[in-house]
């Protein structure tokens, strides 16, 4: 069959949507954040695609395997296997980077294995994950971790009275026992009087058993120094569970280069091994166009066929505006948009045919300049045979797709329906003849300049601009063109003025909700609690008041070995989550149930009398979102939602440097107007605003414009634009000006 037919879907807020997508065709969803394109296209398409493909797996993989749900639909026809594009980090681990995930690492390890001299032969000898060419110093890191003991220690003080300044590390603690009943310290001494010996006993011992422990001391247990024991557990591999305890590891220790490898992370046998020259650490360390360059400059026999499937995804990666770039880039440094567009590089490479591929936003982080180079990829996809389904706000985009389909009309319990299905063209003539975005007309008066001056980070370099104070500033540049750089330098000198609200997103839980994110479900159940006069836990269904049978879930999952698991509402709490007890206390009339299902604009009048609360909860309203509900988890939210909610936390303030990174990601244009009003309230309360940004009609609008370039990475760092946007439309530096024309 040529289409996919869905009947009846209903999973989030879809409203029984009928839909026929054409195979082998570019389908475009479009509409409002929140309005149920992620529901319709990841929840419930690719989902069902993922899950069928799991049934076709023995049991021993599939028990192996994440169990997703069925999503709610009447019937799904004629699916194809689905390829996922998203915007989800390619990994967080030390050990990955951009040259293990692309798999480009491999062949340079047979390159030098081949080629190189003094000839080695083995690629294993050019890995940093192998024991065979990992740096024994820093274990194929490249970093070296030194300890702050002052931070880590308090020398004043005994281990009975808390010495060790570290998380479960405090008196009566577990690991605290390892060190007071090991028997090898008199535990009332401050640290101030041990030894040397005993110092070094205490913090860099290695594994052993302790000759005279105490009572408690398990027999089978070893004593261990307090750094090798930090060091193994949280920073060489630490469980999901320890990596809340990041900032405090930051605060005792201070990373470096690893002195052995110079943070190559190789050992010396496999960096005495070069080829022109160059070992391959520093050609993991190079740009990866000029990477290329020095590929293509290899002239020994037989190294161009190895070569050539490296080197058409580096004409990929420069291509889609990833030049800038390098191989020993750590996956957790890189952005949504550079993690989504490394997927798609993967994915071009591939001669499989009758495939669906589904992208979440392509042009995410991208200047105009660089979306024409996805273009071509994504249509190169569906050259080969495949079909496309991609969310996005970009007409850049939008105007790839044979179809769009718009679902609205608004968002959250207001949307979830198909409103229309057309040519790009027509879909874009009722865009035109919407309202343009607007802002307040600004005041008149000359503004006053506030220099920053030596501006240093990454490529960009003593960098001085002069901005104005109390005006929406854009921020702009292709990528990699230094506008993160700058925004993070610019923040860590002007520390106390200035705050940054980044990318990283709110970890989306099933027990995290709208309230909790912005912190006041605690002061809510306070009010819940003095009116009651019962203990504030009992109002938390990650608390006390927990439902018995389901665990504060309000459903109960029944695992089926490797077949999917059955999730059914809670009988006993009916999916309120709570105990139902819980359910006799009330505030102003509504139990804790009844308040978590009102929506965000309701509860600003239910809360009227507590200022804190209804102000913050105005904020959110503000912002586009007062039509979620304050019980909303936000493993239920769009991309857009999650992004404006996170923005609603930091706006509450006055006087202060405000840095948004690209806080359109996800808005439709009726979107980028909610957020345009709240920036004018923010101007209003004498705040600077200064946003990095590609959407360029949001760019027309800002009362300054400073653009970075004019390349990206060592070809970028300076600033080829200041200014008022209208004029960089009339500057031939200007590369955004063009667009903006």
């Amino acid at each position: 069959m040529s289409q996919i037919i869905i009947h009846g879907a209903r999973t989030r807020n879809l409203k029984n949507v009928d839909v026929t997508i054409e195979k082998n065709k570019i389908n475009a969803f479009v509409g409002v954040s929140g309005s149920g394109k992620s529901s319709l296209v990841f929840n419930t398409i690719a989902a069902e695609a993922q899950r069928q493909m799991n049934e076709t797996y023995p049991s021993y993989i599939r028990n192996r395997m994440p169990h997703l749900e069925a999503p709610l639909v009447d019937s799904i026809e004629y699916l194809s296997p689905a390829v996922i594009i998203n915007q989800k980090a390619l990994g967080d681990n030390r050990r990955s980077t951009v040259g293990t995930a692309t798999d480009i690492n491999p062949t340079l390890r047979l390159l030098f294995s081949r080629f190189g001299q003094p000839f080695m032969g083995y690629s294993d000898l050019f890995s940093f994950n192998s024991p065979a060419g990992m740096c024994k110093t820093c274990e194929g890191l490249g970093i070296a971790t030194k300890f702050n003991l002052a931070e880590l220690l308090d020398y004043e003080r005994s281990l009975n009275q808390g010495a060790i300044r570290f998380p479960t590390f405090e008196p009566n603690s577990y690991r605290w026992k390892r060190y007071v009943d090991s028997g090898l310290f008199d535990n009332d001494k401050p640290l101030k009087h041990f030894t040397q010996e005993e110092m070094k006993l205490l913090l860099y011992s290695a594994e052993l058993k302790s000759p005279t422990p105490k009572t408690g001391w398990y027999k089978s247990a070893t004593y261990e120094g307090l750094i090798p024991r930090i060091t193994k557990t949280f920073i060489q591999n630490p469980s999901k569970s320890y990596r809340r305890y990041l900032p405090e590891v930051q605060r005792i220790t201070k990373q470096e280069k690893c002195p052995a490898c110079k943070g190559y992370r190789l050992n010396e046998q496999a960096l005495s091994c070069k080829i022109k020259g160059k070992h391959l650490g520093e050609c993991l360390e190079m740009q990866l166009d000029e990477l290329r360059d020095f590929l293509r400059s290899l002239s020994q026999q037989g190294v161009q066929p190895m070569l050539d499937n490296t080197l058409h995804q580096l004409d990929h990666f420069c291509q889609v505006g990833l030049a800038y770039l390098n191989l020993a880039r750590e996956t957790g440094t890189l952005s949504g948009g550079e993690s989504q567009r490394i997927k798609l590089i993967r994915s071009v490479g591939s001669s499989l045919t009758d495939l669906m591929y589904i992208f979440d936003e392509p042009s995410v982080g991208l200047h105009p300049q660089d979306i024409q180079a996805i273009g071509q990829l994504i249509r190169a996809i569906k050259e080969k045979g495949n079909t496309v389904l991609l969310i996005d706000h970009d007409p850049a985009i939008i105007q790839l797709a044979d179809t769009v389909f718009e679902l609205g009309p608004k968002a959250g319990i207001h949307g979830g329906e198909l409103i229309s299905i057309s040519h790009f063209e027509e879909w874009n003539k009722r865009q035109a003849a919407q309202q343009p975005l607007t802002r307040k007309q600004q005041e008149s008066t000359q503004p006053n300049f506030f220099t920053a001056e030596n501006i240093s980070k990454n490529n960009v370099t003593n960098v001085s601009v002069q901005l104005p104070t109390q005006r929406l500033i854009a921020i702009t540049g292709v990528a990699g063109s230094g506008k993160s750089s700058f925004a993070k330098a610019l923040q860590e000198q002007y520390n106390e003025e200035i705050f940054y609200v980044t990318q990283k997103t709110l970890r989306a839980s099933r027990r995290s909700t709208i309230i909790s994110s912005i912190g006041l479900f605690g002061e809510i159940r306070q009010l819940y609690s003095q009116k009651n006069h019962v203990a504030a836990s009992y109002f938390s269904f990650n608390g006390k008041g927990a439902c018995p049978v389901c665990k504060g879930k309000g459903f109960i999952e029944t695992e089926l070995a490797f077949l999917d698991p059955i999730r059914s509402t809670c009988e006993a709490c009916h999916g309120s989550k709570y105990h139902q007890d819980i359910l006799q206390y009330s505030y102003n009339g509504k139990n804790i149930v009844e308040l978590l299902a009102l929506s965000v604009e309701d509860s600003c009048h239910f809360f009227s009398t507590q200022q804190k609360i209804a102000k913050q909860l105005l904020w959110l309203n503000k912002i586009g979102l007062g039509y979620l509900c304050l019980g909303q988890t936000l493993d239920t939210l769009s991309g857009g939602e999650l992004q404006r909610l996170k923005l609603a936390c930091h706006l509450d303030c006055k006087n202060k440097g405000i840095i948004l990174d690209e806080p359109t990601t996800g808005l439709s244009t009726k979107d980028v107007q909610s957020l345009l009003t709240v920036f004018d309230e923010l101007l209003q309360n004498n705040n600077t605003l200064l946003v990095i940004e590609h959407n360029l009609e949001l760019i027309r609008l800002a009362d300054w414009m400073v653009e970075f370039g004019p390349g990206s990475g060592k070809k970028g760092g300076q600033v080829i634009f200041e200014g008022r946007p209208t004029d960089a439309i009339h500057d031939s530096n200007s590369v955004t000006g063009m667009f903006l024309s």
